[in-house]
């Protein structure tokens, strides 16, 4: 970062308590801390109590609770969702939710989603980003596609501004 190479410094999938150890560690030594955290992060809400290869006491790739509070209290560090669409999910039928998506609380999510994107005029995709886009906290989304009409339809979300009232009836579904 001296250089000029490194402009932001980030991490990715750690633990909250590992994110903030690391950057009280940098500020003790006048060194620059993190300040992009990447995980995946959509509108439904995964399990993160299934545990896996990598994380054997439950997932550290989704953007739980804990690490959504840590930023609500750290104002200086910007989210970078990755997979916000869900690969796809959300508009293919040929894409089903992963195993994590299977719970209660994501059947009343997906009706909230799909009420305001017929109120609004748009894709339940659009919808996804522009809820993370005009949230409370510094959300970057982060977004593959594999045509030029999904790319359209992605940036057009960046237009659609979803009503205090529309964004409250999807943050209250559970």
């Amino acid at each position: 970062m001296a250089e000029g190479t490194v402009g932001l410094l980030g991490v990715s999938n750690h633990a909250a308590w590992r994110v903030e150890r690391a950057r009280a560690l940098a500020t003790g030594a006048g060194l620059p801390g993190y300040e992009v955290l990447q995980y995946e992060h959509s509108y439904l809400r995964p399990r993160t109590d299934i545990p896996g290869d990598l994380f054997p006491d439950g997932s550290l790739g989704a953007a739980g609770p804990d690490l959504l509070g840590y930023l609500r209290a750290e104002p200086g560090l910007t989210l970078v969702a990755y997979s916000p669409l869900l690969k796809g999910a959300y508009t293919n039928p040929d894409r089903p939710l992963l195993t994590g998506y299977d719970h209660p609380g994501t059947p009343p999510r997906l009706q909230a989603l799909r009420e305001i994107a017929r109120e609004a005029g748009a894709t339940a995709n659009q919808v996804v980003l522009a809820w993370q886009l005009g949230g409370e906290l510094p959300i970057v989304p982060l977004v593959g596609t594999s045509s030029v009409a999904q790319l359209e339809e992605n940036l057009a979300a960046v237009d659609l501004e979803l009503t205090p009232e529309q964004r409250a009836r999807l943050d209250a579904a559970h």
